[in-house]
Formats: structure tokens, C-alpha cells, sequence
């Protein structure tokens, strides 16, 4: 089962929660595109393109970064791994094939780069929890000492496969790409050595604990980096980039519209099957959106929300569905 976000009333499986965050536990990211930058531009052109400092990554090292339109708005947050002769860089989603058409298009003419999407050749999974690390060894797998964001090159049954180690929810947790055949092989290895695998709903119950925007949802063109929470994928001392006056000047002056807040909910709420879910509302005034729900084992029902500024303090009452809804900040805590 991939990780692609679900819009239905999202429940986790009790067994494969409490191994991702006590034990081990792994999903497929296959839907998530992988999609190869070469040559002697290739960070100068994600450079330029995105919201963070990509010319300083040096081989192994990883960040997020985020491709912006001109006015700023969000069109995919990625994960960029430097490797020794390329950029190996990590989409959204059903995002690879749009991805690799953007970064061609946005080429200049005398640019020496090449862009090739990878999602069909490369396949990926995560896996989760305290006892990731361990199991891996105990497969002979490599390289799971990395600090966060970082990448190496590894083997497992003598097929060549990446390890990178990224946050994500149920840390620590770590990615692994590779030829779809040994990476079936790598997940039955798993599976027998006790991991347990994550439905999609219990992959969303996590993302959203954790607080992590899903394309689609909490990430589209009608929202901009800041409101997102995407921060820690940005550079405020580096150059131009596709949007960057508008986000500078937004942060600058301090002058956000809307951010993006959990809610706390009193029950389950009926809601429509499409994104945003329903409408907050504060004395009957529309005050937001409602992008995510799901409900917690440990937080009961929660859910991800684009609040405005004035209704966005923890602590804050609204009102979602007929619900009562309390504003809260991410990633939820006991």
C-alpha cells in the first residue's frame, strides 16, 4: 500500500501504529516520483527554481526544497539528495513525470543539465520507528548511522541500493531506493524479520500527528511556503530564486494571511469527500479550512487546517461541520 493521502474517515491499524512508533514498520512510496538532475548545471538550475541553497550540498548531504511559482505559491515540496555526479531528488506523490517537465521547461538554452524521471526504474519505501536502525543491520544493510537528510550508496545482496535517512513521521525513519526487484526482495526480508506494514491509513494517521502537509492537501498552488509550515525547506540568505520577493517581503513584514494549524476535534465530523474537507467557522464567519482528518489512538480525532491569522492561537474555539474544534499547534503532543 503507498502513502498517498486518503480523504475518507481515516482510522490507523492498531498493530502496524504501535510498531512504527515502538517497533519497526515500513510502507511502499512507490507513487512518490524519483527523477535524476546531471551535468554541470544541475544545481544551478534547482537553485534558482526553488526555496532552498542547493549549490552548497555537498556529495551525501540532503535538504527540502521547495519549486514555487512566480507568485509564490506551492508546486511540489522535494527532497534533493547531492550525490558524487548527480541530484537525485525525492517529489510528491504521482508528482515524478510533472516534476521532471518543469525543471526541463525552466532550462535555459545554454544550461548543461539533464533531467530524467526515475520513478519507473527506481523503486522506494520507508521504514519507521525505534528499531528501523537495528533491523536493517541485522539484513547486512549499511549506512544506518546517517544524521537526517543524508544519502550513501550501499549494497544489499550484491544489488546497489541508496540509503538516505529523512524525518518523517514515526522518526527515525529512513528511505530506501532501488531496482523494483531487489527492493521487493529487501520488503519480504522485512516482513519476515518482524516489520510490519503500513496500510494507508495508518500512513495517514501518522502524517498527520507528525503535522506534514500532502500534496493535494496542505500543499497545492493555493498556498504559499510560509502559511505552509515549510520553513525548515527554505533559505532566507540566498539569491533569487523563482518567487523570492514575494516570500521575502512576506517575511519581512510579518504579514501572513493564513497558516496552517492541527485542530483538536470534539467527535468525527461529516464530511465531504473532497479537499478542503469543510469550512472553519468562529461566531458563524468563515475563518478557514479543514485539509486533513483522521482519528488518533492517542489524540482521538484531529486533523490538519488552514486557519487566518487572527483565529490561528493555540487555544483558539471554532466550529468544523457542526463540530467544536479547538486550534492547537503541530505536531500534536500529548
Amino acid at each position: 500500500m503507498d502513502e498517498t493521502p486518503s480523504s475518507a474517515l481515516t482510522y490507523a491499524d492498531p498493530v502496524a501504529y504501535v510498531a512504527a512508533l515502538m517497533g519497526a514498520a515500513f510502507v511502499s512510496s512507490a507513487e512518490r516520483g524519483r527523477v535524476w538532475m546531471r551535468d554541470r548545471d544541475r544545481a544551478a538550475l534547482l537553485h534558482r527554481l526553488s526555496t532552498n541553497h542547493i549549490e552548497r550540498l555537498r556529495p551525501g548531504q540532503g535538504t527540502a526544497t521547495v519549486l514555487t511559482t512566480p507568485i509564490a505559491r506551492i508546486i511540489d515540496l522535494l527532497t534533493v539528495y547531492a550525490l558524487d555526479d548527480a541530484l537525485l531528488l525525492v517529489t510528491s506523490p504521482g508528482r515524478g513525470a510533472a516534476i521532471t517537465q518543469y525543471l526541463r521547461k525552466n532550462s535555459f538554452f545554454n544550461d548543461k543539465v539533464q533531467v530524467e524521471d526515475a520513478t519507473a526504474t527506481l523503486g522506494q519505501l520507508t521504514l519507521y520507528g525505534p528499531q528501523a536502525a537495528s533491523l536493517l543491520q541485522r539484513l547486512g544493510v549499511s549506512g544506518t548511522t546517517l544524521p537526517a537528510h543524508s544519502i550513501v550508496l550501499t549494497t544489499w545482496r550484491e544489488a546497489p541500493l541508496y540509503l538516505a535517512r529523512n524525518p518523517e513521521p514515526g522518526e527515525p525513519s529512513f528511505w530506501v531506493i532501488a531496482p523494483p526487484a531487489p527492493l521487493a526482495e529487501l520488503a519480504a526480508a522485512l516482513r519476515v524479520a518482524g516489520a510490519h506494514e503500513l496500510d494507508a491509513a495508518t500512513y495517514e494517521v501518522l502524517r498527520v500527528e507528525a503535522g506534514r502537509g500532502a500534496y493535494g492537501r496542505e500543499l497545492s498552488l493555493e498556498y504559499l511556503p510560509l502559511e505552509a509550515a515549510l520553513r525548515y525547506a527554505m533559505s532566507f540568505t540566498k539569491g533569487c530564486y523563482v518567487g523570492q520577493e514575494i516570500i521575502a517581503r512576506m517575511e519581512s513584514r510579518g504579514r501572513l494571511v493564513r497558516c496552517l494549524r492541527g485542530l483538536r476535534l470534539a467527535a468525527p465530523p461529516i464530511l465531504a469527500t473532497d479537499a478542503p474537507l469543510a469550512t472553519l467557522t468562529a461566531a458563524d464567519t468563515a475563518v478557514g479550512v479543514l485539509t486533513s482528518f483522521v482519528v488518533s489512538p492517542r489524540y482521538g480525532p484531529i486533523g490538519l487546517a488552514y486557519v487566518n491569522m487572527a483565529h490561528s492561537a493555540p487555544g483558539t474555539h471554532l466550529t468544523v461541520a457542526d463540530v467544536a474544534a479547538e486550534v492547537v499547534d503541530l505536531p500534536f503532543k500529548a
